[in-house]
């Protein structure tokens, strides 16, 4: 359905899958809005598909199928394992539904170019959820970026982290499949790190090349619950993207340095929440050329995945661009497999 035909009426949501928790957040969203609604919900987790669409009071497909020929869907949100994204996200625009779609977009270069050719052969719409696009902290930091605030920038860090395969309590209810590589294609990088990754393509472009190193202390995971990547950028910066799975806490979650001025903030993922009540100013800027730090007025968002759910229906009712098209959330599943193959060989990737 084209945006214009959507400027007047509401935008219809078919649900594909709550195996990720995003998925209720966003639905709690469009069922806020007036200008959008939830018509039908499917998940091969039967009693999880069936019991979430008696709570919107909606429709229960069994058959993927059968939710994406009704004629009162008009996109879909997905929320899938991701092994199955791409299998999801190709029937979908197939069948003409415009897309949004939870990260990672993918488990592989190849599904994430099937995904990509769909979508513009059918002419629908796509946007990556990033749940950091639209948080305040971070346009805010990229506002003062681009502005100079800090002279050329020569070093980006960015730690996204959590501390969930250590806690007992936490790992099977928050992980659960995520620790299948079968299903998850991968561990922290494809869930934290994915976050990292396309946040580093918003604030700094393409990379040339990556080099990681990876690894897993948690006894019994068979995916990485550790990763440290090193990026090089155009213009000669060095980007380092920490993520894990075993931080219990930490302060600084990013570190811009520039040969004006430092950008640091905190509070940007679960590690960092336990020092929050310590840092009432999450943002700060040293000026050089002042000798003294300033502190930017920000707000920390309490439910980053809400915006890219309100984000979503804007988009499809505009005839603007995605904020986070179809060809970067490819370009960030192809960052995220070079990274691996470093890992493994030990070689920087070109990408």
């Amino acid at each position: 359905m084209a945006a214009m035909n959507m400027e007047e009426k509401k935008v219809r949501i078919g649900v594909l899958s709550y195996a990720h928790a995003h998925q209720q957040t966003w639905c709690k969203v469009f069922t806020s809005r007036p200008d959008a609604c939830v018509t039908a919900v499917w998940d091969d987790d039967e009693a999880r598909g069936r019991r979430q669409a008696e709570a919107l009071g909606v429709e229960y497909h069994r058959d993927v199928e059968q939710l994406l020929r009704r004629s009162d869907v008009d996109a879909v949100t997905i929320c899938a394992e991701n092994a199955k994204h791409a299998a999801l996200a190709v029937a979908a625009a197939e069948h003409g539904k415009h897309i949004m779609m939870q990260k990672p977009m993918a488990t592989s270069v190849a599904e994430a170019e099937r995904i990509v050719a769909a979508v513009k052969k059918n002419g629908v719409k796509y946007m990556q959820a990033h749940n950091l696009r639209f948080d305040p902290i971070h346009t805010t930091i990229k506002k003062l970026v681009e502005e100079g605030r800090i002279g050329k920038v020569s070093m980006i860090r960015r730690r996204h982290s959590h501390h969930f395969a250590i806690d007992p309590g936490e790992r099977e209810r928050v992980l659960g499949w995520m620790t299948d590589p079968a299903q998850s294609g991968g561990g922290a990088l494809m869930d934290e790190g994915a976050h990292a990754i396309l946040w580093f393509l918003w604030m700094c472009g393409r990379p040339h090349s990556v080099t990681a190193r990876m690894s897993t202390v948690t006894s019994g995971l068979m995916v990485e619950d550790n990763a440290m990547l090193l990026f090089d950028f155009p213009g000669g910066s060095i980007g380092c993207l920490q993520t894990s799975w075993t931080e219990t806490a930490g302060d600084a979650t990013i570190e811009i340095f520039g040969d004006r001025g430092v950008i640091i903030a905190s509070g940007t993922d679960i590690a960092s929440s336990r020092a929050l009540p310590d840092l009432p100013r999450p943002l700060r800027l040293y000026n050089t050329d002042k000798g003294s730090w300033e502190y930017p007025e920000v707000e920390l968002v309490k439910s980053r995945p809400t915006p890219p759910a309100n984000a979503f229906i804007d988009y499809l009712k505009s005839e603007g661009p995605s904020p986070i098209d179809v060809d970067t959330a490819a370009l960030a599943i192809k960052i995220a497999m070079s990274a691996y193959e470093s890992a493994q060989t030990g070689r920087t990737i070109t990408i």
